[in-house]
């Protein structure tokens, strides 16, 4: 009984490994439906894009000090927000320091490769790869298209980092902090990282950072506290 528990076992996990790359590549499929919607509204959006590359310089600060540490972050139309902190003052230290440096020219800062821009690059090149291996395959015939579809896979894992930097370059940070500010600097409250019963765990050791931009390009005031972003 247990040889053949052991047995079926085994053909299990041979036939979901066969099956990895198909699923991952459909999936990857279904995210052209999502991620180039995504990625026009925030290169449209550039208030969002400049918060997005303090973020990430802001980090790359922290992580200049403490290599060993785990950061994440996200950003708003507001600023962003920081995951992983002791105090408010190391990230208001951080941010201030990281905006100097984006305004000093230090423009690599804005781009990091662990950014979730990373997951949208592997997705969307390995449905483009999915897609051409399809073609292919049908082509030459059945028995191609499977190791196309595996070579398309690993080629979108490969390439996913050099994609991804690209797309941060051009579509989704914007370096040009010249006309931006750190406002202050607040813990998160959980009902702001939009989590569930995780916010509240999360909000412990997250902190937000508000920035005020002046640039009359991106930003237009109409009357009071209403502004529209673009």
């Amino acid at each position: 009984m247990a040889i053949l528990f052991i047995f079926l076992a085994a053909v299990f996990v041979v036939f979901f490994i066969f099956l990895l790359p198909i699923i991952f590549s459909l999936r990857a499929v279904g995210s052209l439906f999502v991620y180039p919607g995504q990625l026009k509204t925030m290169f449209g959006n550039k208030i969002l894009r400049r918060n997005h590359a303090l973020e990430h310089a802001t980090i790359a600060v922290m992580m200049e000090k403490e290599p060993g540490r785990k950061f994440n972050g996200y950003s708003t139309d507001d600023g962003f927000f920081v995951q992983g902190v002791r105090s408010l003052e190391e990230v208001e230290k951080a941010s201030r320091e990281a905006l100097r440096r984006l305004n000093g020219r230090e423009k690599k800062l804005a781009i990091h490769r662990n950014c979730g821009t990373t997951i949208v690059a592997a997705n969307l090149l390995a449905a483009v790869f999915f897609i051409a291996a399809v073609g292919i395959g049908i082509y030459l015939g059945g028995t191609a298209l499977y190791l196309l579809v595996v070579l398309g896979v690993v080629l979108a894992l490969t390439l996913r980092v050099p994609f991804s930097l690209l797309l941060q370059r051009f579509v989704t940070t914007d370096a040009d902090l010249s006309n931006a500010d750190v406002g202050w600097v607040e813990p998160a409250r959980p009902q702001d990282l939009q989590s569930g019963i995780l916010g509240v765990l999360l909000a412990a050791s997250t902190v937000q950072v508000r920035i005020f931009h002046t640039d009359p390009e991106a930003v237009e005031v109409l009357r009071g506290d209403e502004t529209i972003v673009r």
